[in-house]
C-alpha cells in the first residue's frame, strides 16, 4: 500500500502583507473574542509567519491598539444643528451605536479609550458642543466623561445580559420568599426584562441631557 502523501503546506510570498489586510484579519479574530486576538492566530489566518507581522506590530498589545482605534475612527460625527443640546444627544447615540456595532472591542474601549488618534476628534465633536452652549473648561469634561462613562458602562452590561448573565435574577425574584424580602425589586421584574433596552438608554440620556443643559 502506497505511502501517504501530505500536501505541501502553503505560506504566502515575503514582504506581501499590508497593514489593512492585517487589520481586516485582526477584527474577524477578534469577533470571537478579543481575548483571543494574539500576533500567532491572526498570522496563521492570513498563511504568514508570527515575524511577518512584527515588522508592523511589535506586541500584542500594539496589534489591539490599533485595531481599537480603528473601531474609534468609524464613529459618525453629530448633527450641527441649531440646537447645541440636540447635537450632544446625538453625539452620545453615535458614540453608544458603536459600541454596539462592535460588541467585541467594549471591553479593550473601556480600558484604553484612547488607543490611538482617532480618539482625539470624538473628544473634540463633544467639547465645540459644549462650548456652543457656554459649558468650557472642568464642566465640559464632566460631562464629556459622563456621557463616555455612560455608554461604555450600558454597552458593557448590554454585551454582559446578551451572554447570558443576568438571567438567574428573573428565576430568584419568582421565589415568594425572595419576593416578599425584596419587594419593590420584584415588582419591577418587568422591567428587568427590558433591562439594558434602548429606551431604558434614552431615559438615563435624557436625564443626563437635562442636567447638563440646567448647569449651562
Amino acid at each position: 500500500m502506497p505511502a501517504t502523501v501530505s500536501e505541501p503546506r502553503t505560506r504566502r510570498p515575503r514582504n506581501s502583507l499590508t497593514l489593512d489586510e492585517i487589520l481586516d484579519v485582526a477584527e474577524r479574530v477578534a469577533a470571537g473574542g478579543i481575548e483571543s486576538l494574539t500576533i500567532r492566530a491572526v498570522a496563521a489566518e492570513l498563511k504568514s509567519s508570527p515575524m511577518a507581522l512584527y515588522r508592523y506590530f511589535g506586541t500584542k498589545d500594539e496589534l489591539v491598539d490599533a485595531l481599537l482605534d480603528r473601531v474609534l475612527g468609524r464613529m459618525e460625527p453629530p448633527s450641527d444643528s441649531a440646537s447645541w443640546i440636540e447635537d450632544l444627544g446625538d453625539f452620545a447615540r453615535n458614540h453608544r451605536e458603536l459600541l454596539s456595532r462592535h460588541q467585541w472591542a467594549v471591553s479593550g474601549l473601556f480600558a484604553h479609550p484612547a488607543p490611538g488618534p482617532n480618539a482625539l476628534p470624538i473628544g473634540e465633536w463633544a467639547l465645540r458642543i459644549l462650548e456652543r452652549g457656554g459649558i468650557t473648561g472642568d464642566a465640559a469634561v464632566a460631562a464629556f466623561s459622563g456621557i463616555i462613562a455612560l455608554n461604555y458602562g450600558w454597552s458593557s452590561f448590554v454585551v454582559a445580559r446578551a451572554a447570558g448573565a443576568g438571567g438567574p435574577l428573573a428565576e430568584d425574584l419568582a421565589d415568594p420568599g425572595v419576593a416578599e424580602a425584596f419587594p419593590l425589586t420584584a415588582s419591577a421584574a418587568g422591567p428587568m426584562g427590558r433591562y439594558g433596552s434602548v429606551d431604558h438608554y434614552e431615559l438615563v440620556l435624557d436625564g443626563m441631557l437635562k442636567g447638563i443643559s440646567g448647569s449651562a
